[in-house]
């Protein structure tokens, strides 16, 4: 269950430098591509905002943004917010996304809420918005699992 009183007094500190992580990724990794940029958090409400301008690379087609760029910035922007929230490491066990418009402006906000944080399980949601008109775009929720690298590792269980 959700217990905000044990909410990380360092959260936006969290969310910037995990952000700060993902730059130091180089070129060539999805998430250092998608170049995601820090609006604001609210550690009280548990949600982030993150930026995402639109690149050429992304586009499909019709010149909008690609329906996996899509997915790629609200499982990004939820993973942050969820490893911001806890002392470990995250990964995505499931994930649903409506695509409500399509992304033709030159940036967009994605928002996430944790909704649920949970000792093996962190659930969130997330809103696309594009940032000049402001309307949404897609909607997505996420669930993820608190995760041992090393301990995995250990038991050789492939991650």
């Amino acid at each position: 269950m959700t217990n905000k009183s044990n909410i990380r007094p360092d959260f936006e500190k969290r969310v910037k430098d995990i952000i700060g992580e993902i730059k130091g990724y180089g070129f060539g990794m999805l998430n250092d591509m998608i170049d995601p940029q820090y609006v604001e958090c609210d550690p009280e409400k548990m949600t982030c905002k993150v930026r995402y301008k639109k690149y050429k690379w992304e586009d499909n087609g019709r010149g909008e943004v690609h329906g996996g760029v899509i997915s790629a910035m609200m499982d990004t922007t939820m993973g942050i917010n969820a490893i911001a929230l806890t002392d470990g490491s995250v990964s995505t066990s499931d994930m649903t996304i409506s695509f409500l418009k399509p992304f033709r402006g030159k940036s967009f906000i994605i928002e996430s809420e944790a909704v649920q944080v949970g000792r093996r399980v962190i659930r969130l949601i997330a809103k696309a918005y594009d940032e000049e008109t402001g309307s949404c775009l897609a909607v997505s929720t996420g669930s993820f699992m608190h995760v041992d690298y090393e301990q995995a590792a250990e038991k050789k269980l492939g991650v």
